[in-house]
Formats: structure tokens, C-alpha cells, sequence
């Protein structure tokens, strides 16, 4: 994420945010950064869970096949 306001991680904003004061909007935008780094954590420990599942010999090929 280069661009790191607000508008650079949502788009457009709904005018009730665009209103919002420049600190409001900072945290706000590093709220949603914080989020997306916990959702990135959250699946990748739940990527490694369920290779676990999948036999050791298979998970080269399964990995290859996921791009991982």
C-alpha cells in the first residue's frame, strides 16, 4: 500500500467520511491498515493449519498449484 491516506486504501469517499477532520481520517485510515495486517496474519496461520491436513508427499504439489 503506497499510498497511505484514507482515500488511497478505500477510493472515493461517502461524503459523511469526506467530512471527517484530517486526524479522524488518520486514524481511521490506520485502523484499516491495522486490520488488513491481522486478516493477512489470521490466513496465512489458517493456510498453515490446513496444509496439515494434506499428506506430506502431496504438499509440494499442492503448494506449487496454489502459488505458494
Amino acid at each position: 500500500m503506497s499510498d497511505r491516506t484514507l482515500a488511497g486504501l478505500l477510493g472515493s469517499l461517502p461524503d459523511g467520511v469526506e467530512a471527517l477532520p484530517e486526524e479522524h481520517k488518520q486514524d481511521l485510515a490506520e485502523a484499516l491498515r491495522e486490520a488488513h495486517r491481522r486478516q493477512a496474519a489470521a490466513l496465512s496461520r489458517v493456510g498453515d493449519e490446513a496444509m496439515r491436513h494434506i499428506p506430506a508427499l502431496l504438499r509440494p504439489a499442492v503448494r506449487k498449484a496454489m502459488g505458494l
